[in-house]
């Protein structure tokens, strides 16, 4: 059966690159129809979403409908799964009218726009009419598709109560990139954090946190984005020890795990840092690097604390500041808990076990599978 990824969804963003893996792992044959559009711009901040800048953006969405309108009628075949991924609000609701015939809509989301734009950025006020406006959007995005993935059960829990019919379960799981072992070297108590500075990722935390350790670690901080600059002008004024580095590629980024004596995942304070799990966290796991983030459901379902990582309750520099000490004090502790996360992640999350529950959770909710590959013939048959 043909999977066609449709719309203007972030084509590069992890959450897209690993459904895109599985479903070929799954059998799937993949045909994307997509028009670039929001993953022009990397760092989106307040003015990205300004009414002269979304007035272009929904300029070139029309253009964008179009051009995905005549490529679907172009298609051959029987009908095929359509799939919609992360960044594509827009794109399910078109997708519900224009993709006829079909053997089924999936939206994956990872986050609504409430969660993003209301109340973890916090764009808009929550309770305003863009507020209301963008709950609308979502529910009616919920519940355009046959079926919503979610990366969690905490975060499919929080999907229904925004008034998705149809939600399963699906973790991200694990990228290529972190599987192949690779010798650990870390540089002398490094502490490492990467991302796009999202209020999710709690920055302040770490740098609160930073000046607490004080000279007793090096952290490294890699990437831009919208709580950035604040971040650093909170350093400058607690003295926090602090490297600034711009966001690296994703094919180096094993070499930065791999020199960081403790890795940082996200300590936000938001319901959507409780509900979700980002893709460093799996990444952190995966090299088999010592780890600390925040605590909360969302992450229960994927690792044990004490176990695979350490944890320390959201925003909260002091519990932070021990937990790296430990640690950096520790190495042995720490070294245990990164081979044991690894194994951990490899074991339940690696590629071929994601494609496996995918096309198991597709055929049992929707109804479609790729065919079984064809038996190998008998010599002489």
């Amino acid at each position: 059966m043909t999977a066609c990824l449709f719309g203007t969804y972030d084509r590069g963003h992890s959450a897209n690159r690993l459904l895109r893996q599985a479903l070929r792992g799954a059998g799937f044959t993949l045909v994307e129809l997509h028009e670039p559009l929001w993953e022009e711009t990397r760092v989106k901040g307040r003015g990205y979403f300004g009414p002269a800048s979304l007035l272009h953006l929904g300029k070139r969405y029309a253009v964008a409908t179009v051009r995905l309108a005549r490529r679907w009628r172009a298609l051959g075949g029987p009908p095929p799964l359509v799939v919609v991924g992360f960044g594509g609000q827009l794109d399910v609701l078109l997708a519900r009218r224009l993709c006829r015939p079909r053997a089924g809509l999936l939206f994956a989301p990872l986050v609504t726009l409430g969660e993003t734009l209301v109340e973890d950025r916090r764009v808009f006020a929550a309770g305003g009419a863009v507020a209301r406006v963008l709950a609308t959007l979502d529910r009616a995005t919920l519940r355009a598709a046959d079926l919503v993935l979610a990366d969690t059960a905490a975060h499919a829990a929080d999907l229904a109560a925004r008034g998705a019919p149809r939600v399963a379960v699906w973790p991200l799981g694990v990228e290529p990139e972190f599987l192949p072992a690779r010798p650990a070297r870390p540089a002398s108590r490094r502490v490492l954090f990467y991302g796009r500075y999202l209020p999710l990722h709690g920055a302040e935390t770490i740098v609160a946190a930073a000046a607490l350790v004080g000279e007793r670690a090096e952290f490294v901080l890699l990437g831009d984005g919208p709580e950035r600059p604040r971040a650093e002008a909170e350093a400058r004024a607690r003295g926090a020890r602090i490297v600034w580095r711009d966001e690296v590629s994703l094919a180096a980024l094993p070499e930065e795990l791999a020199a960081a004596a403790v890795v940082l995942g996200v300590f936000g304070a938001g319901r959507k840092a409780a509900v979700v799990v980002p893709n460093k966290v799996y990444q952190a796991a995966a090299a088999g690097r010592p780890l600390v983030t925040r605590d909360g459901p969302a992450l229960r379902e994927v690792l044990r604390p004490g176990e695979h990582c350490l944890v320390c309750p959201p925003a909260d520099p002091s519990a932070l500041a021990a937990a790296i000490s430990l640690l950096l004090d520790d190495e042995s502790f720490a070294a245990s808990l990164g081979r044991a996360a690894r194994a951990h992640v490899v074991d339940r999350f690696a590629p071929e076990r994601q494609a496996a529950r995918l096309g198991a959770l597709l055929a049992e909710r929707l109804g479609v599978a790729a065919p079984a590959p064809a038996a190998p013939r008998a010599a002489g048959g």
